[in-house]
């Protein structure tokens, strides 16, 4: 408390997009975005704490999209939209459960229509956004956490599937993956509702091959295959387009996680995580 990181350390780090092979990193309780080479060298930061435009209040994730780079504003109840460079260009969102308003936007993806989907954390909902901001429609009642088909606990990351055709969103609380069309239709799901048990903790069992525990970020390789960093069980898990689990790493030995927080593929097919607890970025193949 009270000790500011470097430029080369973090603090708090969570989200992470790696644009123009270039790793820009949320550091969250820094208010600022870190950018580094794809060696880990630092290149340059932007942000400072406040409230207004431009300014950051814990920025959890970010995404690239026409060259833009959106943050997604947590404490700030808004998405900032910058060049890659930092320079501020226009906001959208305000505090609040209406058409349009958020609380606690944690990240947002695009689908195959070009509209901007926003995972409002607080409002236990998905909001539908056109590319300038308007409201479309939302996914779940504002403020109101369930566990149905339609309904999302505090909903964490999100992304999209290499042709934009499904969108695939982290439903951290209920620990599931919850899958929809761009035309915002249910798909499928995965995970939950006993990936958090109390006999695992109990008898020390190994969560089995698709149970979660605090699900906590997303992406997906250009092959199609979905990565979920399933952050208290310490590991990665694999799944092909549909859900069906292929792999899983992490969990056990050397090179064990803490508590995965962000993580993206490079243009060489490298996967670079951030382990928010180790305040680190791991790169591997």
């Amino acid at each position: 408390k009270g000790v500011t990181a470097t430029s080369e350390q973090f603090t708090y780090p969570t989200g992470m997009k790696i644009f123009n092979d270039e790793i820009y990193v949320v550091d969250t309780n820094e208010h600022m975005i870190k950018v580094f080479d794809l060696d880990g060298d630092f290149i340059r930061q932007f942000g400072i704490h406040g409230t207004a435009e431009g300014e950051f209040n814990r920025p959890w994730n970010i995404f690239f999209t026409d060259d833009e780079l959106y943050v997604a504003g947590y404490a700030n109840n808004r998405i900032d939209v910058f060049d890659p460079d930092g320079t501020f260009k226009r906001s959208f969102g305000k505090l609040g459960t209406g058409d349009g308003e958020l609380e606690g936007p944690t990240a947002l993806t695009q689908d195959a229509n070009g509209n901007l989907i926003v995972t409002d954390f607080y409002n236990h909902r998905v909001t539908r956004h056109q590319a300038d901001g308007t409201f479309i429609s939302a996914w779940n009642e504002a403020d109101y956490a369930g566990n149905s088909v339609g309904q999302f606990k505090y909903p964490l990351d999100i992304t999209t599937s290499p042709d934009g055709a499904l969108i695939y969103v982290v439903d951290s609380a209920n620990e599931r993956i919850k899958v929809f069309g761009a035309g915002g239709e249910y798909k499928f799901r995965w995970g939950g509702p006993f990936a958090y048990n109390m006999l695992i903790i109990y008898y020390h069992w190994f969560p089995f091959d698709g149970w979660f525990s605090d699900p906590k970020s997303i992406v997906i390789d250009d092959e199609g295959k979905v990565y979920i960093g399933d952050s208290s069980n310490k590991r990665v898990q694999v799944f092909d387009r549909d859900g069906n689990h292929i792999t899983s790493f992490g969990g056990e030995g050397a090179d064990e996680f803490v508590y995965i927080a962000g993580m993206d593929f490079s243009s060489d097919g490298s996967l670079y995580i951030v382990d928010e607890s180790r305040k680190v970025v791991q790169k591997w193949q």
